[in-house]
């Protein structure tokens, strides 16, 4: 099985829908100690397998997924429980708004997303490459998946770019998306627009990075997911009253 951080934090949330509090390490395990989540996804894990559980498990906390109980006097922080958020979050099999966005588009661009970040926290060169290509593709798929050329030129005011071969060019497949998925609100929509100007720089500077003969710095192509993450959210996410 290929852990990721992504069905890492989804198989703690599922090992904490029963309601009853679990300590840190009694999820991840420790020494020769099996944890939970190894009992559950039937593996054994070692200890790049259980730094990864503990990032999966820092974060969900950081998300507000799941939360210390702090009625512990020894270790108030280590033992928790599943929030209304986390059971929401697994129910939808989203863990957050973007994840749930995508998976309106395509299921597989939530696991291209988890892909991209995993590739980045492997901290490998090959990893750190294919990380910025994901980066690039997580831009490309859900702008074809959900705006593709036949939807696009349908729409009232389309004027074909000779450009491109198709006709249809990423503004146009940005501007689609927009109308289709944000507020009408005139902050919104300055927003969103600068967020075509955010998605041509951040597709850029993944494709160099994917392309690049040095090994690309992990915080370079870290900043590039952050920059194409931003953009989608301004781009799909509908301004919350």
């Amino acid at each position: 099985m290929n852990l990721t951080v992504r069905s890492l934090k989804l198989a703690i949330l599922e090992a904490l829908t029963s309601g009853s509090k679990q300590h840190k390490f009694n999820l991840i395990g420790r020494g020769s100690s099996p944890g939970i989540l190894e009992q559950d996804l039937g593996l054994t894990m070692g200890s790049e397998e259980r730094a990864l559980a503990a990032q999966a498990f820092e974060k969900l906390k950081t998300d507000g997924l799941i939360q210390a109980t702090y009625d512990d006097l020894i270790d108030p922080e280590g033992w928790v429980r599943i929030t209304d958020a986390g059971r929401n979050a697994l129910a939808r099999k989203c863990l957050d708004d973007l994840d749930y966005v995508l998976s309106q588009i395509s299921d597989t661009l939530v696991e291209l997303r988890a892909g991209a970040w995993s590739a980045v926290l492997s901290r490998q060169s090959d990893s750190l490459r294919q990380a910025a290509h994901s980066g690039r593709e997580l831009i490309d798929q859900p702008l074809k998946l959900g705006a593709p050329d036949d939807v696009v030129k349908m729409a009232e005011g389309f004027v074909h770019d000779k450009n491109s071969t198709s006709g249809v060019t990423r503004r146009h497949r940005l501007r689609h998306l927009m109308a289709k998925h944000v507020s009408s609100s005139d902050s919104q929509l300055k927003v969103a627009e600068k967020a075509c100007e955010l998605v041509e720089a951040a597709h850029d500077r993944l494709k160099g990075l994917a392309h690049s003969r040095p090994v690309p710095q992990v915080t370079h192509v870290e900043d590039a997911l952050h920059a194409a993450e931003i953009a989608l959210r301004c781009v799909l996410l509908r301004e919350k009253a």
